[in-house]
């Protein structure tokens, strides 16, 4: 189904935008597809993905062709949980008639004698379609526009006569461009549609530019509103892009057969983000005909056991990052949910951390877009009442606050980054988050919405605002804490994400709440489901000022902790609050690699009570994926000298750094925690194997054994022998600290040791004693074993 490419080229529109960026959550107004036998082989698995919910193929032209492709593309959307339906090219010009041969009749009953079996009720199967847009069908030819209307409604209710034969009830849809259904005049014009045909549903194509979650066909004649609009020729699948004009639940009562009978997911699955190890839970909402059943999948495949309305999975591993889907089940039929991804972070390491339990503001660049700013370090929030941060550790209650225009009435931002740091690779930046907000509640005081900002890939050396003369850069998020801007806002929002001073579109497909115009709005129904809200000001605040009174609406930020990640992987950043997923941004270029938080008054208004209007985090730390310890170098083996030193080293790369432990034939040395173990005067009992385990929290290796040995002693050089009256003494040199055993012998044949001698230097001297009782004596020293 391909109006304009063919015969209509002049009519077409070229569009700038997102024209069929994927509703990546929770968008107000179904997309859809629709192909042919110009796309003889999609992947529906990401057709899927990028949110598509419905398609139609073409089955069957005239009364002869059918597409070849036709049984495959059905069963492929089928098969993924896609809404799927079969349509029919009208050839007006080649079977005028309303009845018998050559006629709209033949044509239908062509089409019921391809599809019958896809007409059926409780499988997801949508009702017929007619597309109407022969191109030969014109004034020129003799055609009418009563002619026309009165051929469309002939196959309309032929079709709808066959299928209520089989016991279903159903409306078929029409399909027709702006240029086709307006009677128009002259040679070569189409004779149009009249009033006549209204009774159907209608499918309108123009190619006009305007944003498919707000905007529409340029007419939708002679039709008085539209149900369904083709915006674009291309898209995942190859085929046109195309949106229903209301919600899923809607388009499933109208166009699904047996739709009236289908469960309904009312609360779609959240995006989620965990870390390595950690649980993590999806939950969806349906309602329908009792009884209803569920199955979770994982990538198309169904989980085992997976089979209530939420999902946990425990000790989720990065194998477990993908798409999730829940399919609902009762005896109208099955509904698919839009997809939940799943980001599971690998095993992290902090590299940077500041729990701001002392003043560490030399730590810190202080970037400021003027003097009405402040930020306090080590400050003590449980003044006002507000419990320790998650992430604290012995229940400390200090953190940064961050307050902006304070008393000149203009529009202020203060950014604090550490100083001198630059992080490679994948990184993330991950903190707890208060935004402190003056009541009443829940619109909030004078002056109360203001917004707390963090990012990466900031130089850290300028203030990250959309300000006059801003040199934002990077890539950031700002959230308000009392979701006071207008769901209108083009310039803002409660939920912002932003590229240097760009802010975000709300049609960009950067936010996980969809693409319509209220995907920066705290009321839209993913940030109600992602922070139900009704929080109040701690208890003490209610107490110190009267203003703090009632509570906050549901989807804002202010007046709770939330853990914050922002992270770039590869060349995505993701935006993370309570483990939900909030912003995706793909494609992300990078000039500098520090991060930041801020806090920023978008608005020149003042707040009524500057004490208890501010941002606050804490536990702030800088994390990259951990990599297992490595040797770079290892310990090796080595032979000394008795007395002498010897001297093991070893070093391992790893993140974290790793830990040392050395062995000594496999038995841990106190103490020898190094990257080196030094021996000093190495005896013979030090003699042995050598190892070093290095470890960090992804696991452990041990080195290879080096061999620790001494050199062979030289044997005894007897120097001098002096023979005194009564007495014998003997002198010889051998090596230092080594034990010569003195033998004696009266035959050389049998020896007795007689003493042993050590010496500092190698020399050596021993007195024999009397040797008058012995006609003849030998004496020998040996040493070693």
């Amino acid at each position: 189904m391909r109006l304009a490419p063919k015969y209509f080229s002049q009519l077409v529109v070229v569009a700038t935008g997102c024209l069929f960026c994927p509703s990546t959550g929770l968008a107000q107004r179904p997309l859809g597809t629709d192909v042919s036998g110009y796309q003889p082989s999609i992947n529906w698995t990401t057709v899927k993905n990028a949110g598509v919910a419905f398609s139609w193929a073409k089955a069957t032209e005239s009364t002869t062709y059918v597409n070849p492709y036709f049984t495959s593309q059905m069963t492929g959307a089928k098969n993924v949980g896609i809404y799927t339906g079969a349509y029919h090219f009208a050839r007006p010009s080649a079977n005028p008639n309303l009845t018998g041969a050559n006629s709209a009749d033949s044509e239908a009953a062509f089409y019921w004698s391809v599809v019958s079996n896809y007409i059926k009720p409780g499988q997801g199967y949508l009702v017929p379609m007619l597309d109407w847009e022969d191109p030969k069908a014109t004034n020129g030819a003799g055609f009418t526009v009563t002619q026309m209307s009165q051929w469309v409604n002939q196959w309309c209710n032929t079709i709808s006569n066959l299928a209520k034969a089989s016991g279903v009830t159903l409306k078929p849809v029409i399909y027709t461009g702006v240029w086709f259904s307006s009677p128009s005049s002259g040679l070569g014009g189409y004779p149009g549609l009249n009033s006549t045909v209204t009774g159907w549903p209608n499918w309108i194509a123009t190619y006009n530019g305007q944003n498919p979650q707000s905007g529409g066909p340029s007419s939708s004649y002679p039709w008085s509103t539209w149900n369904l609009w083709q915006y674009a020729d291309t898209n995942w699948s190859g085929g046109d892009s195309d949106v229903y004009n209301g919600t899923l639940a809607q388009f499933v009562l109208q166009f699904v057969i047996g739709g009236t009978n289908l469960p309904n997911i009312t609360s779609q699955p959240l995006w989620r983000a965990v870390d390595s190890g950690g649980n993590v839970t999806l939950t969806a909402i349906a309602s329908g005909t009792a009884p209803l059943r569920y199955q979770w999948n994982f990538s198309g495949a169904p989980i085992t056991g997976a089979t209530n309305n939420s999902y946990t999975l425990t000790n989720a591993q990065t194998a477990n990052t993908g798409n999730y889907t829940l399919v609902v089940t009762n005896v109208g039929g099955s509904v698919t949910s839009n997809p939940s991804w799943l980001i599971v972070y690998p095993p992290q390491a902090t590299i940077f951390a500041d729990n701001f339990d002392a003043n560490s503001s030399a730590n810190w660049t202080y970037n400021r877009s003027s003097a009405d700013n402040s930020a306090t370090f080590s400050f003590d929030y449980s003044t006002l009442g507000i419990p320790s941060a998650p992430n604290s550790t012995n229940g400390s209650t200090r953190g940064l606050q961050m307050k902006a225009n304070l008393t000149a009435a203009v529009a202020a931002a203060v950014s604090l980054s550490p100083s001198g740091q630059s992080f490679s690779g994948d990184y993330r930046l991950h903190f707890d988050a208060w935004i402190n907000v003056n009541g009443p509640f829940p619109g909030g005081g004078v002056g109360s919405t203001e917004f707390l900002t963090s990012g990466l890939g900031t130089a850290g050396n300028r203030t990250q605002w959309t300000g006059s003369g801003a040199t934002t850069d990077g890539y950031w998020f700002a959230v308000d804490g009392d979701g006071g801007v207008s769901a209108t806002s083009t310039t803002s929002g409660d939920y912002q994400a932003l590229s240097g001073t760009s802010l975000s579109s709300t049609s960009s497909g950067v936010y996980i709440a969809g693409t319509d115009t209220t995907v920066r709005d705290n009321l839209n129904t993913y940030y109600t489901t992602a922070i139900p809200g009704g929080q109040s000001a701690p208890a003490p605040q209610q107490t110190a000022y009267a203003q703090q009174t009632g509570s906050l609406a549901t989807g804002s930020f202010g007046l709770a902790w939330h853990d914050v990640i922002i992270s770039k992987r590869g060349n995505t950043v993701d935006w993370v609050v309570d483990g939900v997923r909030l912003a995706t941004v793909p494609n992300a270029t990078f000039t500098a690699s520090n991060v930041f938080v801020g806090f920023w008054d978008f608005f020149p208004s003042l707040a009524d009570n500057t004490a208890i209007n501010f941002g606050l985090v804490d536990n702030v730390r800088v994390e990259s994926p951990a990599v297992g310890p490595a040797f770079t170098l290892q310990p090796f083996a080595q032979t000394v000298k008795l007395g002498t030193n010897a001297m093991f080293a070893a070093s391992a790369t790893g993140l974290p750094s790793p830990n040392y432990q050395w062995r000594y034939n496999g038995t841990n040395i106190s103490g020898a925690t190094n990257s080196n173990y030094a021996l000093a005067f190495v005896a013979a009992t030090n003699t042995g194997n050598y190892s070093v385990l290095i470890t960090n929290f992804m696991g452990s290796i041990t080195s290879t054994n080096a061999a620790l040995s001494l050199v062979a002693p030289s044997a005894a050089q007897f120097s001098s022998v002096n023979v005194s009256t009564g007495s014998v003494q003997i002198s010889f040199s051998g090596d230092a600290y080594w034990t010569y055993t003195i033998e004696t012998s009266t035959n050389l044949t049998s020896w007795s040791a007689l003493t042993n001698l050590t010496s500092a230097n190698g020399l050596f001297k021993f007195d024999v004693g009397s040797t008058t009782n012995s006609p003849q004596q030998f004496f020998r020293a040996r040493v070693g074993p």
